[in-house]
């Protein structure tokens, strides 16, 4: 009787497995809000809502059909589709849950998947104390295809120069779009629009967030025209606008409605796998963004770690890029009402930034006057684009003239700007504040220099060193040699008067890795490139070898000396008749380079002298003259040395059409028998 029960119970094991199984693979499908709420505390479930409108208003709430938050997804390993679904939320549900905070969707559970939702706030009331539409708790969850509007919060149309929290001048009831937190959770390719004040994006003790393909969008208002409430009653005239900053709201400014367009704390609190965790942000990266009509574009400088904002695009925001720290790649962003690029502190160090000034879509209401605000040190800063209709100026150090810092000094204004470098490819002015220091690098605008031992040059008087279009002999002073190689194992040490291939030298930038560059020499055959790893001496090895022992870069000694030392840190050594590897701390005479550009040999002088470029800059087609008849070719290259055109030399005139390409820097490489000629180019 006892094994028929066990044999039994075993089956009916069996069969509930079975039937748990066939539920977790099968999508289940519901039909309501209310036929929802059950599977958001399950795991690994693949649940769908039935498309259609749904909406939840106060008598729900009153009714008892949902709590706070209204959708809490607890469970784990689950994906919700709510393909064309929307749900309509009146804002009178945000005051129905007492003085609380309110929160709309908040998952909890980790490896969750919510795809193609519509949330969409109906009427303006702002809640009891606050709300965020949506927080997202838990580690590896992602939130796809969602579409949102968020509205209702008090008062709105200040943006914030009334205050942001405690001690406000009007007090603030917030209502703020997304807040990610928790541990690896990924916000991807949403549609966010705010008509509340609030945060659109914001993270707090969120670990290695990620954001990605989002449309982001506030909405803007001057404060001339909250001026002209004056005498209304108005939540501002109440307080003849008296900012939060200590001071009358001055006119003149473009203010966003909004806060941070996306934005990081370095504190907050989390929920992960049920324990309450204390701590700030780290290692963010937003990528294929757009923003629009923000406060903030892009603001990390309160995060910590790695931070990568690369392919961003920033339109009308009051501020653009501010990280501190970290890298901007491949972003653009216009200037029309602040600057698309800012510091937060004097602290700020180490940022790596590349950014495109767009064209401002319509008129400019800039009262900072700035296209970009540069403080802290040792960064690495380039802007390009350009705006002709745009009268603005690049700012390092010193008074940042925004509308939240005309009183008193404080830690964010003035800062001091030192030991960083700036290359200014736009037209627009650079001034070096009197609180600048060590500022190196070129600019294609006016340079007005009121600080100490700068030195930003005209662009059209610097030559990149190493120029990636020229060919350059690496001498040995300390030897009287030269560096060369003949397609064997080793580096050679030649005679200092050597000029054949062996002894020439082509000096490729690495991709997305500043200021190093793959060494090749013209003559090395099928072992043209120098690596070094652990051994003794450098070894020749294919140019397709492109790991860090082919990783160059030159760090000056002094006047025309160079160490050259690649990334492993493995330095090159003339030694007589070799050249061998020795570590960073060794410095001797033995380890100083120089280096000669051939890129003008003894016919080129005559060529130089025979040849007219016009116009320099130019903003479209560049005019080659020759004084007599010559054959060869001309190329135009970018500065990282990549051919962009390359055309015939016929009879003494030929144009080069730099139309479709942006402002800049190129390069003429003109040829003509054994002659090389090189010109820089500014495209304007």
């Amino acid at each position: 009787m006892k094994k028929k029960y066990t044999f039994v119970k075993t089956i009916i094991i069996a069969f509930l497995a079975l039937f748990i199984q066939q539920l977790e693979a099968q999508t289940i499908t519901v039909n309501s809000l209310e036929d929802l709420l059950p599977y958001l505390k399950l795991d690994n479930v693949d649940v769908k809502l039935a498309p259609g409108d749904y909406s939840i208003n106060a008598f729900d709430i009153t009714a008892g059909k949902f709590s706070n938050p209204l959708f809490l997804f607890e469970g784990s390993d689950s994906t919700y589709d709510f393909t064309d679904v929307k749900i309509s939320i009146n804002t009178l549900v945000l005051t129905k849950f007492g003085n609380n905070e309110v929160n709309e969707l908040q998952i909890l559970g980790n490896n969750n998947v919510l795809k193609n939702l519509t949330i969409e706030d109906i009427g303006t009331t702002a809640p009891s104390d606050r709300a965020q539409s949506i927080i997202m708790d838990g580690r590896d969850n992602r939130i796809e295809g969602f579409n949102l509007t968020v509205r209702g919060s008090y008062p709105y149309g200040y943006g914030d120069a009334f205050g942001k929290g405690g001690g406000a001048v009007i007090a603030h009831n917030k209502h703020s779009g997304v807040l990610i937190r928790g541990l690896r959770n990924h916000l991807k390719d949403c549609n966010i629009i705010s008509r509340s004040y609030g945060h659109i994006v914001f993270m707090q003790a969120a670990s290695y967030p990620t954001i990605e393909g989002c449309y982001i969008e506030g909405e803007m208002r001057t404060t001339d025209d909250m001026l002209l409430e004056e005498n209304t009653g108005s939540p501002a005239d109440n307080v003849d606008f008296m900012t939060d900053w200590g001071y009358r709201l001055p006119p003149g400014y473009m203010m966003s409605l909004q806060e941070g367009g996306i934005r990081a704390y370095n504190a907050g609190t989390t929920y992960i796998d049920g324990v309450e965790i204390q701590r700030g942000t780290d290692n963010p990266t937003v990528k294929d963004c757009t923003i629009k009509n923000a406060r903030t574009g892009v603001t990390l400088v309160h995060a910590t770690g790695t931070k990568h904002v690369e392919n961003v695009t920033l339109i009308g925001c009051e501020q653009g890029y501010s990280i501190g720290s970290g890298t901007v790649i491949n972003c653009s962003g216009d200037a029309q009402y602040g600057p698309v690029l800012s510091f937060a502190y004097s602290s700020d160090k180490n940022t790596d930034i590349d950014i495109n000034v767009l064209p401002a879509e319509g008129p400019y209401y800039n009262g900072s006057g700035t296209v970009a605000y540069i403080g802290g040190s040792a960064h690495n800063i380039t802007l390009h684009g350009n705006d002709p209709n745009a009268n603005l100026k690049i700012q390092v150090g010193g008074d940042k003239n925004n509308v939240r810092v005309l009183g008193e000094p404080f830690n964010q204004n003035p800062l001091t700007a030192s030991n960083l470098v700036l290359n200014n490819q736009t037209d627009f002015p650079v001034v070096l504040d009197a609180m600048s220091s060590n500022v190196t690098g070129e600019s294609c605008g006016e340079i007005t220099d009121n600080g100490t031992s700068n030195n930003v040059v005209d662009c059209g008087e610097t030559v990149t060193f190493p120029d990636p279009s020229a060919i350059y002999l690496i001498n040995n002073p300390r030897w009287t040699a030269r560096l060369g190689a003949d397609g064997g194992n080793e580096v050679l040490m030649l005679a200092e008067t050597a000029s054949t291939t062996t002894a020439q030298w082509k000096f490729t930038p690495v991709p997305s890795e500043s200021g190093y560059y793959y060494m090749d020499c013209v003559g090395g055959g099928d072992k043209p490139r120098v690596t070094a790893n652990d051994g003794s001496v450098s070894i020749m090895q294919a140019s397709t070898v492109t790991d860090d022992s082919a990783k160059w870069r030159f760090d000056l000694y002094d006047g025309d000396l160079f160490h050259i030392t690649n990334k492993n840190d493995k330095r090159l050594r003339g030694v007589d008749t070799y050249v061998d590897i020795v570590e960073t701390d060794s410095n001797g005479s033995y380890t100083r380079f120089s280096f000669t550009s051939m890129t003008l040999n003894t016919n080129d002088v005559v060529l130089e002298e025979d040849i007219t470029i016009f116009p320099v800059p130019t903003s479209g087609v560049l005019n080659i003259q020759f004084r007599k008849s010559v054959s060869g070719k001309v190329e135009l290259l970018d500065i990282t040395g990549k051919i962009l055109i390359s055309s015939s030399i016929k009879n003494r005139n030929t144009t080069l059409n730099l139309s479709n390409f942006p402002t800049g820097i190129y390069i003429a490489r003109i040829y003509s028998g054994e002659s090389v000629s090189t010109k820089k180019i500014v495209k304007k």
